[in-house]
C-alpha cells in the first residue's frame, strides 16, 4: 500500500500556508515534499534491477499436515537501496513475507506452509514487491522460482473392494539352499534374512534351522505374478493414499505389488521395499481436479484408481 494520500494532504497543507499564512513556509513545504519524493523514486528505480531473489530447495520428505519451512534469500548486486520488500509466495495459498535491504548486502527470511496432500507439494516464489522510502511508488518484480517437497502417502486403512494377491507363496513346497535367480537383470537368491513385518507364511523353517537364523522366501524366485495397480494420470491425492494402503495390505499377505503412474512403475514385495514405494509415491505429481477420464491401461492391470477416487478392479473381488 502506497502513501500517496498522505502526500496529497501535505501538499494541501502547503497550499493553505502559501495562500493564507506564509508564502515562504508554504513553498518550503512544497519543495521539501517534492524533493523527498523525487529522491525516493530515483533510488527505487536505480535499485530495482540490482537485487536477486532465490528460493531455497526443499529436501527430504514429510507427512501430510506438517509445516514445511522454506527460505528466501534477497541479495544485492551493485547499487541497491530497498527500504521495503514484500516477498510473494504461492504454496496453494498466498504467503507474504516482508523485509528490507538497506544496511546489509543480503537477507535470508524464512516462512512455512502446511503440506495439504500426498505427493508433490509445490511452492513458487512469484514476485517481490518493492517500494521507495516515501511510499509513493510500488514495483512488482516477477521472479518465478519453484521448489517442491515430497509428501508421504497417508497411513490409512484400505476401504475399497477386497483384493487378494495374484499368487501366494506355496507353503507346502520345500526350498533348496543357494538356488540363483535373476531380479531386475541382477543376480540374486531365492532367500533373504527375515525382517520384522514379513508375513510368517514366507519363513522357510527348514533353511532357517540349517542357517540358525530366520530366512524368508522371495516370491520373485518362484516366478510369482505381481498384482498390478494403476493410478490414473489425473488422479487425486486420495488415489495415492488408497493405492499405498492396498499395496501394504497385499505385501503383508505375502504378495508382490507393482504400482504404475504416468508410465513409471515401482514394485514392492517386502516391508523394506514397501517403505521405498511410499517414498516413490511422495514424489509423484497428482491432480487438483479429479474428473475421471478414460486412459489407455496396460493389459495386465488388476486395479485402477481413477481421477475422481473411484477404485475399479479387473480381478475377482469378494
Amino acid at each position: 500500500m502506497t502513501h500517496i494520500g498522505s502526500y496529497i494532504e501535505i501538499l494541501f497543507l502547503a497550499a493553505l500556508f502559501l495562500i493564507f499564512i506564509s508564502g515562504d513556509i508554504g513553498w518550503a513545504i512544497i519543495y521539501t515534499a517534492v524533493g523527498i519524493a523525487a529522491v525516493s523514486a530515483a533510488l527505487l528505480l536505480l535499485s530495482k534491477n540490482h537485487f536477486t531473489a532465490k528460493l531455497g530447495s526443499l529436501s527430504g520428505v514429510a507427512e501430510v499436515g506438517e509445516n514445511i519451512v522454506f527460505e528466501v534469500t534477497l541479495c544485492k548486486k551493485g547499487f541497491c537501496v530497498l527500504p521495503y520488500a514484500e516477498i510473494c509466495i504461492d504454496a496453494e495459498r498466498e504467503i507474504h513475507l516482508r523485509t528490507s535491504l538497506i544496511f546489509r548486502n543480503y537477507v535470508c527470511i524464512k516462512g512455512s506452509f502446511r503440506a495439504e496432500h500426498s505427493g508433490l507439494n509445490r511452492i513458487k516464489l512469484k514476485s517481490v514487491i518493492i517500494r521507495d522510502f516515501a511510499g509513493l511508488i510500488q514495483i512488482n518484480v516477477p521472479i518465478g522460482e519453484e521448489a517442491q517437497k515430497g509428501i508421504l502417502p497417508k497411513n490409512i486403512e484400505y476401504k475399497g473392494p477386497e483384493i487378494f494377491p495374484n499368487v501366494l507363496p506355496d507353503d507346502s513346497g520345500e526350498s533348496e539352499e543357494g538356488i540363483s535367480v535373476s531380479q531386475g537383470g541382477l543376480p540374486g537368491y531365492e532367500h533373504r534374512d527375515y525382517v520384522p513385518g514379513d508375513p510368517l507364511r514366507r519363513i522357510d523353517y527348514k533353511l532357517s534351522a540349517k542357517k540358525q537364523k530366520l530366512m524368508v522366501r522371495l516370491d520373485e524366485s518362484a516366478g510369482y505374478a505381481a498384482t498390478n495397480l494403476y493410478i490414473a494420470q489425473n488422479a487425486l491425492p486420495i488415489c495415492c493414499d488408497n493405492a499405498y494402503a492396498l499395496a501394504g495390505k497385499l505385501v503383508m499377505h505375502g504378495g508382490t505389488v507393482k504400482i504404475t503412474h504416468k508410465n513409471e512403475s515401482f514394485t514392492a514385495q517386502t516391508p523394506a521395499t514397501l517403505v521405498k514405494l511410499r517414498e516413490w509415491l511422495a514424489f509423484r505429481e497428482f491432480s487438483d481436479s479429479g474428473e475421471a477420464s478414460e486412459t489407455f491401461l496396460p493389459e495386465d492391470t488388476n486395479v485402477v484408481f481413477s481421477g475422481n477416487g473411484e477404485i475399479k478392479t479387473r480381478i475377482p473381488a469378494v
